[in-house]
């Protein structure tokens, strides 16, 4: 029995599933109203910051496989919020935001400050000082790798 108590107590994987599904949800309700996922107004933030990035290196800067990049970039393109063009080189694509897309982006950028503070409210200004950095620091020992 003690093994249960011990995985239910200090599993890692559990912890940060939970956070996350709630930091989730909470960026999902934020960013409902411009009608985008929180995953869609992230990758929107580094296309905005790749300027003209192909698939590879989005995926690189949002640490995600490439198949979720497409499936992620449907709607927007479908929504005409980015669009994707033939870089010099042939073999590759390259996406871009459209005008709708820095619309949208600027809408939710209101929304998502209200998440953020209403996140850092809840958890309190200390607990959301040492967990940026404790994230940040797992973050780059996870990049190295």
């Amino acid at each position: 029995m003690e093994r249960y108590y011990d995985v239910a107590q200090n599993c890692l994987f559990s912890k940060t599933r939970t956070v996350s599904r709630y930091v989730t949800n909470l960026y999902t309700k934020a960013l409902k109203e411009i009608g985008v996922t929180p995953v869609q107004y992230s990758m929107l933030t580094a296309i905005q910051i790749l300027r003209e990035g192909n698939i590879n290196e989005l995926s690189s800067a949002l640490k995600m496989d490439r198949t979720t990049i497409n499936r992620n970039l449907k709607p927007l393109l479908r929504d005409g919020h980015v669009y994707v063009n033939e870089s010099k080189d042939k073999r590759e694509r390259v996406v871009s935001i459209t005008k709708e897309g820095e619309e949208i982006y600027d809408k939710g950028y209101k929304e998502w400050q209200k998440a953020q503070e209403e996140l850092r409210a809840e958890i309190g200004e200390e607990n959301w000082s040492e967990l940026n950095a404790v994230l940040d620091s797992v973050i780059k020992v996870i990049a190295e790798k």
